[in-house]
């Protein structure tokens, strides 16, 4: 029976040995943001649920709102955006293109609304600045956006698709 080493990564995978630590790190704060979305869309859309206790601990809604029909649409739109954050965590972890642009303009988005908070009066919006700004910093790096760069080429290559 041969034995395998699982402790060693293995050097034919370019998503192993290439990966820049701090994409990792991207990936699992992509993830919580989904996972939350999913749980704050899931209490809005089923009412009733022991989720609803999430609403007595913070609640920026108006009364009634998760009943109202923009109330539910909102809780549609967080699903959805908590289905291209799953999404996005498999590409960041493999290197895919279009998850490095999902989250590029997904922490632009955050981080404009984050600066339009904090441009009201709202201080603690700063952190979100802050953070955002570092992430949007990091992942334009040469070497972390070089990861993402040419994954599709390269896959397409190995296929045999531009022989």
């Amino acid at each position: 029976m041969p034995s395998y080493n699982t402790s060693q990564k293995n050097s034919s995978d370019p998503d192993m040995t290439n990966r820049p630590t701090g994409v990792l790190v991207v990936a699992i704060v992509a993830f919580l943001a989904a996972v939350v979305a999913l749980i704050v869309a899931t209490s809005i859309l089923f009412a009733g649920t022991p989720l609803d206790t999430i609403w007595s601990l913070k609640n920026s809604f108006p009364a009634g709102f998760k009943s109202t029909s923009v109330g539910m649409l909102f809780g549609y739109f967080l699903l959805i955006l908590a289905a291209v954050g799953f999404c996005s965590v498999y590409g960041l972890v493999k290197g895919l293109k279009w998850a490095w642009w999902i989250v590029i303009v997904t922490l632009a988005v955050n981080g404009i609304g984050d600066a339009v908070s904090v441009a009201q009066g709202n201080i603690a919006g700063m952190a979100g600045v802050l953070i955002t700004a570092v992430f949007l910093f990091y992942l334009t790096r040469p070497r972390v956006k070089g990861f993402f760069d040419n994954k599709v080429s390269s896959i397409m290559e190995q296929q045999g698709t531009f022989k």
